[in-house]
């Protein structure tokens, strides 16, 4: 190796320009001969000496390290039209470095060997400069190696140092396009959805100059995708439905696209867009293509029906890791939108039910574990159902003395739909004004006059008695 660096230095004082040039490309030929027993090593000093020296003239070392670069991607799968860009640098020798490149790492531990070599450049502390175009194909290649090995959130980074604002190079809005769409792909594969929205962001200034299908397509995907990590669960079902119906996707794409939207507007909070959302999946003719705990549990959440501990357990086995997180006041976002249907649904079944007749129905009593230690599962409930109340979500009253909760009819809204049992408060709906005790008692009584002169007038059809004068 010292060798190497030593003949390298001599070059300098070499005051023909072209012998420097053809002297520099031999020893990068020596290097990759197979019979090279320090391949990495030297390939490492070798591309350190010219992107860190500053003794080498620009012409000299743009066409050896453009040599140098291709000779790595040789073979190494990356996409040829990031190489393109240093053919006319090398000029005819081009072909004969891919070649070099390519024998030099055959074998098992090519892609080792290759990744090492980009590993120890160091490419993340190389300064802007005359070799933006060499270090950008680099990066792309080792980018390209890191997602090979599964590493997404190693390759965003290395994605990340491509220059292309402010640089030497002359990046076009397709580039800049396609490399925030893959940075944004390979944080979302990691779980780094918020970085994910930082470059999407970026993307969406440029995704109108585009007329690649399939960047279009990658971006609809990932606009789904984020809503999904940001738990904009509603967004995310109307993405994610409409993926499914693109004829571009393969079919069996189509169908996941499809399940993620039920699975989406299942967790989505309540209100009249998660209402329509369920309903126009409801009437997809593919839906029973899917898992059965999917069909049930949206036509549960759906038509507002109880839904059990055992469904709830099956339907949660079928949700992504971030869909489990927890949410403020216990539980997972599934587990608090069921618990506060389930309470939706029991008001089609109750005039009224007990704390502890309710905490029974969704799972929380006193052998419960859902709940903290320090809480009471009937001051749980009770909490939950004030809040719903509050909220507009659940028209009815308690008795607190006597823990119960009594459940007043619902109209519908001006669709003519009724609110499914969710998260969220939705500005659109109805509230309950306050309603007096002395207001409610009358109710009471009129309602209990009403339902006595009804009966009154069956008996007296049913015996012939004429009922007045």
């Amino acid at each position: 190796m010292d060798q190497v660096i030593s003949v390298i230095q001599r070059l300098e004082a070499t005051s023909q320009h072209k012998d420097r040039v053809g002297q520099s490309l031999l020893i990068l030929q020596s290097i990759l001969l197979p019979s090279s027993s320090s391949l990495v090593n030297d390939l490492v000093q070798f591309g350190q000496y010219f992107l860190s020296s500053s003794s080498p003239a620009v012409a000299i070392g743009r066409r050896v390290l453009s040599a140098y670069t291709i000779a790595l991607c040789g073979g190494s799968g990356l996409d040829p039209k990031h190489v393109l860009s240093l053919h006319d640098a090398v000029g005819p020798d081009n072909v004969q470095f891919e070649h070099l490149g390519e024998e030099a790492f055959k074998g098992e531990n090519g892609r080792e060997k290759r990744g090492d070599i980009l590993e120890r450049l160091q490419l993340m502390n190389v300064r802007s400069g005359w070799h933006d175009e060499q270090t950008t194909v680099l990066r792309y290649l080792h980018a390209h190696l890191l997602q090979e090995e599964e590493d997404w959130e190693g390759a965003a980074k290395v994605l990340m140092n491509i220059p292309l604002e402010g640089g030497t190079r002359l990046v076009g809005d397709e580039e800049k396009l396609s490399v925030y769409m893959t940075i944004v792909r390979l944080l979302l594969e990691c779980g780094e959805w918020g970085q994910a929205q930082t470059y999407f962001t970026r993307a969406s200034m440029l995704i109108h100059l585009t007329n690649d299908k399939t960047t279009q397509l990658s971006y609809r995907l990932a606009q789904a995708r984020i809503f999904d990590f940001s738990a904009r669960f509603n967004e995310a079902a109307q993405r994610y439905h409409e993926l499914s119906f693109d004829k571009d996707i393969d079919e069996g794409e189509r169908m996941q696209m499809l399940r993620a939207a039920v699975i989406t507007s299942i967790l989505a909070p309540s209100g009249p867009q998660r209402s329509r959302s369920l309903t126009t999946l409801n009437r997809d003719d593919r839906l029973p293509s899917l898992t059965p705990a999917l069909t049930v549990m949206l036509r549960k959440m759906l038509l507002e029906s109880i839904v059990r501990p055992s469904e709830l357990h099956t339907f949660e086995d079928l949700l992504e890791p971030h869909q489990r997180a927890i949410v403020e006041g216990g539980g997972t976002v599934l587990e608090r939108a069921v618990r506060e249907h389930n309470v939706a649904a029991c008001a089609k079944l109750y005039s009224n039910i007990s704390f502890v007749r309710l905490g029974e129905i969704l799972g929380y009593d006193e052998t419960s574990n859902h709940t903290s230690q320090t809480t009471d599962p009937i001051d749980f409930i009770e909490t939950m159902v004030r809040r719903m109340i509050e909220q507009g979500r659940l028209r009815g009253w308690m008795d607190q003395p006597r823990h119960l909760v009594y459940f007043e009819d619902r109209e519908e809204d001006e669709e003519g739909k009724q609110v499914a049992g969710g998260l969220g408060v939705v500005s659109g709906e109805q509230g309950i004004g306050p309603v007096s005790w002395t207001e409610r008692w009358d109710g009471r009584i009129r309602d209990v006059s009403l339902e006595v002169d009804r009966l009154a007038g069956v008996v007296a059809m049913r015996h012939g008695i004429k009922v007045g004068g």
